[in-house]
């Protein structure tokens, strides 16, 4: 059978727009004389349309787009991910389906049977579960259709049953699996070998669709994947873009061996979540503070790659306390990239502030206080520009400082993005150190610092970064007790005991903290729901 996979980029909520892609796809699969053409998990709506699905008329007009795509079928058979109104309603109102489309008319629908409800996923609040499992018998060949989870729980799921081995004794020929699975660092390996355990256990091609792109903080990577009945990769879509597939499961070919480098990913990642977030919101122009440190550089890079130079501006403020060489880097860095930089000294609001203050604060020591007020003077500056020329402001801060509270709420924190938030600060190195044509050598070498006062560097207040970053990785990402984080890194059991309490006394900074681009297992924003208020370690 010839099938021809359309990896999209949809809008959440713009059922019009998401359609004419679709359409469109229609006439490729056409000419490409393909039979078949498969779509990603809830492509109409857009992954994952959270409580848009709450609205009625919302999830009513998919009726209408849905029979602008049955009426431009002609000759296909067209697999189409969609929400769908429950109407043997058990529990919930909805349901995540499939349509099975055949030349112009509705066969019927293949529904989600394995509904997430863990990390960035919730979609027991909105879906009812569906236990049916079935074949359909399409031009000759025994399909079955499986909605991303449904696959997934194959290789390593914890769910009391598993549609893959529902489908065994139903001996299909081909599997279609639709799905919307959000990007995360070295995950495509994972995604590759569900396929193949599918493949191996039903002896039987698979074919997996999945959604590119970025909605809010998620992104989504594609890489569509196909793999023959022997269990051998055959293909892979294009990675972080729109892509189409075209492929014969009769033909015969070899397996197909890919080198993905999981940084240069990581980087791609972070570039599509940046300008899908843009793209969509409708900004065009990006502002951001470049101090000359590996953040802001690595940050800048980034919005250059997503929106081009010409939609970047830099903006440095230095202090009393910023070296010469600092502002040099500014300067070298903005011109690497060409981009605008404006130069604002801030040592004459903070004389200012400092006089104002001065009554108040007497006999009271220069501390945190003094340095926090640099960082709102500068998040101020940062806000007047976004609001006067309309550029949405970027935050530079990492996910390792984030962790920590080494950040200044309504300074540094402050924009519409934050960019690196996901990111440890050993990821920020290696992802900069990519960039060293354009990065200046002395930020990549120099140790970190915020440079709020003489002789300042990270490491008077933090531990060192690599230390802070195993235990973040243990803590957050695996759910290790601080026992087994000691042990596992050999770090001692009270500084790994000191660095989650920090963990935790800064969680009410996060939780105001711009929205992160989501790039790791686990990050602080998305998928993560924890008190604010509690006393536990």
């Amino acid at each position: 059978m010839r099938i021809f996979v359309s990896q999209l980029n949809p809008i959440i909520g713009d059922l019009e727009g998401n359609t004419k892609k679709i359409l469109y796809s229609l006439e490729q699969a056409r000419l490409a004389h393909a039979e078949l053409i498969l779509f990603s998990e809830l492509i109409l709506s857009g992954y994952p349309p959270e409580d848009l699905l709450l609205q009625r008329s919302f999830v009513e007009a998919h009726a209408y787009y849905l029979e602008q795509v049955i009426a431009a079928s002609s000759g296909l058979i067209v697999i189409l991910g969609l929400v769908r109104q429950n109407k043997e309603r058990a529990e919930k109102s909805l349901i995540n389906s499939a349509a099975v489309i055949y030349d112009r008319k509705l066969l019927g629908f293949q529904d989600k049977q394995l509904l997430p409800t863990y990390d960035v996923f919730d979609e027991r609040r909105y879906f009812e579960p569906v236990l049916k499992t079935r074949i359909w018998p399409l031009k000759g060949k025994r399909i079955g259709i499986l909605i991303c989870e449904d696959m997934w729980q194959h290789l390593e799921g914890n769910y009391a049953h598993d549609p893959v081995l529902d489908l065994v004794d139903l001996q299909p020929d081909l599997i279609l699996n639709l799905s919307a699975s959000p990007y995360g660092f070295q995950t495509l390996e994972t995604r590759i070998e569900v396929c193949l355990a599918c493949a191996r256990t039903l002896k039987c091609p698979v074919i997996l669709c999945c959604q590119v792109g970025a909605n809010d903080q998620l992104v989504f990577a594609g890489y569509s994947t196909y793999v023959n009945k022997q269990a051998e990769l055959q293909q892979l879509a294009k990675g972080f873009e729109e892509d189409t597939m075209l492929l014969d499961t009769e033909a015969v070919s070899t397996p197909y061996t890919f080198i993905i480098d999981p940084f240069k990913d990581l980087y791609q990642a972070l570039v599509l979540g940046l300008r899908d977030y843009f793209v969509k919101l409708g900004f065009k122009k990006a502002c951001l503070g470049i101090s000359g440190g590996i953040d802001s550089a690595l940050v800048a890079c980034i919005a250059v790659d997503a929106l081009g130079s010409e939609n970047v501006l830099g903006i440095t403020m230095p202090s009393r306390y910023n070296s010469k060489q600092s502002l040099l880097d500014a300067i070298e860095l903005a011109d690497n990239l060409k981009i605008t930089l404006k130069q604002i000294p801030i040592e004459k609001p903070f004389q200012a502030y400092l006089e104002l203050l001065q009554p108040y604060f007497v006999d009271q020591k220069f501390d945190a206080t003094e340095e926090n007020l640099q960082a709102r003077i500068r998040g101020a500056i940062l806000m007047a520009f976004s609001n006067k020329f309309g550029c949405l402001v970027l935050s530079t801060g990492n996910k390792s400082e984030m962790a920590m509270g080494y950040c200044t709420l309504y300074g540094d924190m402050c924009g519409g993005l934050s960019v690196l938030s996901d990111l440890t600060k050993q990821q920020v190195y290696i992802l900069a150190n990519l960039h060293k044509q354009r990065i200046p050598k002395s930020t990549l070498k120099k140790p970190p610092s915020a440079e709020l006062k003489f002789n300042q560097l990270d490491s008077n207040s933090l531990p060192p970064y690599d230390i802070i970053d195993q235990v973040l990785q243990g803590y957050i990402e695996e759910y290790f007790s601080p026992e087994e984080i000691s042990y596992q890194y050999q770090i001692p059991l009270d500084l790994v005991k000191q660095l989650i309490k920090r963990m935790y006394n800064a969680e009410y900074k996060r939780q105001q903290a711009a929205p992160g681009i989501r790039v790791s297992r686990r990050a602080f924003q998305a998928g993560r729901r924890f008190p604010i208020v509690q006393k536990w370690v």
